[in-house]
This record gives structure tokens, C-alpha cells and sequence, in this order.
């Protein structure tokens, strides 16, 4: 539709241009037209009543002439494959075309009448060369700012297309870093209750575990999620982490019901419990508590810093780099990371709901 509406305003514009191009080698016939007409003492005579007439199919040959050599210049022609990057050959048929309308353009001579270059009795006259020569320079300027223009537009259009490949391609990159480490936690907490033969937990904990890889499967096909759907994946991930700390681990969820359609990149919610858990004491002298609220149009996911003594845990922060950097690409915002080594807090910004 955008391709549609350009070509439209190109011919649009290429009649105005036309006809100012047009009015510019006809101005001196305007003037003496002028003058030979309100001066009662010009010493021209003033030329006969028809000849305004013919001044009007001079104006009117000349913005013809200058569309047609527009025209080629600023539309393609499929047939003639002339293309945006061919103007040397756009050029050489506006030379062929001038050179051919030269013999056909009328011209008012200075009595009023109406002459064409091919009856005359002289092919040569300056006057008309003149004027088709301005006409074509003109043009041929103009065509090669168009096409200076159309190669920019071009250019944007590809660059544009590159960044958007580069940003997906980066963000696959960021949620498969997240699946492989999460998958291997699940497989040891199910081998767990395995071990244990707690087949009921086993299999409730495998169809939980199914919901969960359902929905990072479509997060992945689907860059940005609503709050609700994020809190619904969570509930399935609550349960696989009461497995592995029962009466350990919990997390509270208050969020008033007006912010539940406001979204956030997806798979957010998990990675930062994922490492409140990771980096924490986890103990029933020491259980760990995860809130998550809502303060302002942001999200606050926090815990009370209690980290573990073995530095080996520390880890290398990539599931908060991939966070930050996964909300740097989608909504072209930051987090914050406020820890006062009482309380680690993470503030999401939240973007307004989808329509």
C-alpha cells in the first residue's frame, strides 16, 4: 500500500513540477504579453486577440514535454529495465525524446502567431533550444535527486529490516541461554522424587513441568506477554520449587487486578526467582520469602538478602544481564537493581496493555 500511494504522489508532483518548469521557459512571453498589452505607448504592437491562445498551447506542450521526461526519470519501466541505478540510460532517452518533440514544439512568434519548428523555414532556433534544453537540465536534476533519494529510502528500509533480524537474533540467543539450565534443575528434582518413590508427586510434578516448557515454547514465539499469563506460568513453577524446598521456599504474589493486562518481556518472573533461590540460604531455620508487588507502573520482585557462604554459588549474573538485556531490546527500557544487603529488589517497568 505505501509502494501504491508513492507512485500516486509522484505523478502528482511530477504535474506540478511541470507546469512551474512550463510557466519558467515561458515567463518572457508572459511578460511582453503583459507589457505589449497595458502600455499604450510600447513601440511593439500589441500581438492580435488570438494570440493568448496560442500562448496557452505553448504552456500546455511544455508541461507535457516535462512529464513525459519526468516520468522517466522517476518511475520504473520494467521492459526497458530501467531501474533506480540506471541513470545514465534514463538520460540518453531524454535526450532521444527532446531531440525528437524539438521538430513538433509550437512557438508564438513576435507578431502572435502560432509556428512549428519543422515547418519553418530554418530547423535551428535558439530560442526553442533554449527552452528545451532548461527543460531538460532541469529535469535530469531533479530525476537524479530522486534517485538519490529512492537509494536513501532504500538503504533505511534495509537497515531497518537488519536491525529487527539482529534484535530477534539476539533475543533467541538470551532465552536459549535461560532453557538448558532450567531443564537440568527440573530433571534433578524429578529424579528426585523418583529416588524417593514418590510416584503421585512424580507424576503431578511431570505435568506441571509439561505446562511449564508449553509456555516457554510459545514465550518464545511470542517476545511480549501480558502480567497475567506470567503470574499463571509462575503458579506451575511455584510448585516444581515447593518440591525441592518443602516448607522452605515461599513466594507471595500481591497485584492488584487492574495491572494484570499490562505486560513485560516474557519469562521474567522466572529466571529472577530462579536466582533468588540459586544465591540465597534456603533452610527452615532460614526459609526464604519472594514477594511480588506492584509499586507504581513497576514491578518489584524481592527477597531478604541472605547469600550463601560458599562463593562458588555466587555465579556468573547472566540470568539478570539476560533479563536486563532482553528488556533493553523489546521495550527499549532499563530495570533497576536496588540491594541494600537487607533486601534485593528488582524493579520491572511494565508497558501498557495490549489492544
Amino acid at each position: 500500500m505505501k509502494h501504491s500511494r508513492l507512485k500516486t504522489g509522484s505523478v502528482v508532483i511530477n504535474i506540478l513540477i511541470a507546469t512551474v518548469i512550463s510557466l519558467i521557459v515561458n515567463f518572457s512571453y508572459f511578460v511582453l504579453f503583459i507589457l505589449s498589452t497595458t502600455s499604450a505607448q510600447s513601440r511593439r504592437p500589441a500581438p492580435p486577440d488570438s494570440s493568448p491562445w496560442f500562448m496557452a498551447i505553448e504552456v500546455i506542450f511544455y508541461i507535457l514535454f516535462a512529464f513525459v521526461l519526468l516520468t522517466i526519470f522517476t518511475h520504473r519501466i520494467d521492459r526497458l529495465q530501467l531501474g533506480k541505478k540506471n541513470f545514465p540510460l534514463r538520460l540518453l532517452l531524454a535526450v532521444i525524446i527532446t531531440l525528437c518533440v524539438y521538430f513538433f514544439i509550437p512557438y508564438v512568434g513576435w507578431h502572435g502567431e502560432l509556428h512549428f519548428v519543422m515547418t519553418d523555414r530554418r530547423i535551428f532556433n535558439p530560442m526553442v533550444v533554449l527552452k528545451c534544453s532548461f527543460t531538460l537540465v532541469v529535469v535530469a536534476l531533479y530525476g537524479k535527486i530522486y534517485e538519490l533519494l529512492g537509494q536513501q529510502q532504500k538503504f533505511m528500509i534495509e537497515y531497518e529490516r537488519l536491525k529487527t533480524e539482529n534484535l530477534r537474533s539476539r533475543y533467541d540467543v538470551l532465552i536459549n541461554q535461560m532453557n538448558p539450565h532450567f531443564f537440568f534443575n527440573s530433571l534433578n528434582s524429578l529424579s528426585m522424587l523418583v529416588r524417593e518413590n514418590k510416584n503421585e508427586d512424580a507424576l503431578n510434578y511431570i505435568d506441571r513441568l509439561s505446562d511449564t516448557f508449553r509456555y516457554i515454547i510459545q514465550s518464545g514465539q511470542s517476545s511480549m506477554t501480558t502480567l497475567r499469563e506470567e503470574i499463571t506460568f509462575l503458579d506451575s513453577y511455584k510448585y516444581l520449587l515447593e518440591i525441592r524446598y518443602a516448607g522452605k521456599l515461599f513466594i507471595d504474589v500481591d497485584i492488584p487486578t487492574e495491572y494484570m493486562d499490562m505486560t513485560l518481556p516474557s519469562l521474567t518472573l522466572q529466571p529472577l526467582v530462579e536466582n533468588a533461590v540459586k544465591h540465597n540460604i534456603i533452610t527452615k531455620s532460614m526459609p526464604l520469602h519472594v514477594t511480588i508487588t506492584v509499586s507504581g507502573n513497576n514491578l518489584l520482585v524481592s527477597n531478604p538478602y541472605q547469600p550463601k557462604i560458599d562463593a562458588s554459588t555466587n555465579g556468573t549474573g547472566i540470568g539478570l544481564k539476560n533479563i536486563a538485556s532482553r528488556y533493553k531490546l523489546l521495550t527499549d527500557k532499563d530495570i533497576s537493581v536496588i540491594d541494600d544487603h537487607k533486601t534485593f529488589s528488582v524493579k520491572l517497568p511494565l508497558s501498557p496493555a495490549r489492544n
